[in-house]
């Protein structure tokens, strides 16, 4: 599955690093931005994008526009989560979190095989998501397939020209991961747009964390297969979501499992070797103050000896734990402001 991930580029940066080869004009193009959501909530860079949160996504410009061709892009924002197109209830009383949709099942069930069977297909954008080890408590890593950008002058405002220049010509330098999008007419005055998105069985690298992933789509052919409904019906794009090997992770900080932590230090790899050093200073240190602080010695001098010193019994004078015990406390009903004259 996929419940958090990271984004904490700006719109205008992360179009930019869309920019693909248009495959009817055969022309460079850089997709436009179009908010959807600028009447809802608008898409704030995150290292924590948690379900509900605003994203960015890549959809057919043909879904706004219906002299647009198929083939040609958009870059727009849109609720992670989706909403059925039936729904007529409050947007705040819709309870179910439809962040992610099966491959298995995502042409059966009906809240997902509607926007399937009409094209409305999208690809969510993220420089990488979060996943915790299976079995382990609180083991979060970040999983990418392009090198992270943290290492980049002015991070978050990177250079794109030299990002562009160094990417894979047929590789888009974020993380692809194919998703559905719904669109209700009924929760909020204008259209809202949301989407979830399709998870896959782990692959091998990934299933040393977890079971599932995100259906992640390597090239920028694979995505223009997802996205352009016109060319490709659903039947020719569903063999796409298969799991992919082609990814890195690396351990990071136990703060993103709480929404309330949302900064670059969520993506920053932890430094595993440091850490359990630490972790057994502070066990030594707690194993230090148990034994120094443990009352062996006082109970071993008030034990009852004979002239041999033997121990004979390991029974304490009451007195003596008494003044063990209450020693200097003033019992507070002898307190004279507790009288009434």
């Amino acid at each position: 599955m996929c419940g958090r991930f990271a984004c904490g580029l700006a719109p205008d940066v992360v179009r930019h690093l869309s920019t693909y080869m248009h495959s009817q004009t055969h022309e460079l193009t850089v997709p436009p931005f179009i908010d959807l959501m600028s009447s809802t909530k608008s898409f704030r860079p995150s290292w924590n994008l948690a379900p509900t949160n605003t994203c960015l996504c890549l959809i057919s410009a043909k879904h706004l526009d219906e002299t647009d061709d198929s083939s040609t892009r958009v870059l727009c924002t849109m609720r992670w989560s989706l909403i059925p197109s039936y729904y007529k209830g409050n947007l705040n009383e819709f309870k179910v979190v439809l962040n992610n949709c099966r491959s298995e099942t995502i042409d059966q069930k009906p809240t997902f095989k509607r926007p399937l069977s009409n094209g409305q297909r999208c690809v969510v954008l993220a420089e990488g998501f979060f996943e915790w080890k299976k079995n382990v408590s609180k083991t979060p890593f970040f999983i990418y397939q392009t090198e992270p950008f943290l290492n980049e002058k002015h991070y978050p405002n990177i250079n794109i020209e030299k990002i562009s220049q160094q990417s894979e010509k047929d590789k888009l330098p974020l993380l692809a991961m194919a998703g559905l999008f719904e669109i209700n007419q009924h929760c909020e005055s204008e259209p809202l747009y949301t989407c979830s998105i399709c998870t896959v069985d782990a692959s091998e690298t990934m299933r040393k964390v977890h079971v599932r992933m995100p259906a992640i789509l390597s090239s920028q052919h694979e995505i223009d297969e997802w996205l352009d409904f016109g060319r490709y019906k659903t039947e020719q794009v569903l063999p796409l979501l298969v799991p992919n090997n082609d990814i890195k992770m690396y351990r990071v900080t136990p703060n993103v499992g709480s929404t309330k932590f949302n900064d670059i230090n969520n993506i920053q790899p932890i430094d595993v070797d440091k850490e359990n050093k630490t972790v057994s200073s502070n066990r030594n240190t707690l194993d230090s103050f148990v034994i120094k602080k443990a009352p062996s010695k006082y109970f071993q001098d008030h034990m009852f000896k004979d002239e041999s010193n033997k121990i004979l019994s390991h029974k304490r004078n009451q007195d003596t734990i008494d003044d063990y015990m209450y020693k200097e406390i003033k019992p507070s009903y002898l307190s004279k402001s507790r009288f009434v004259r």
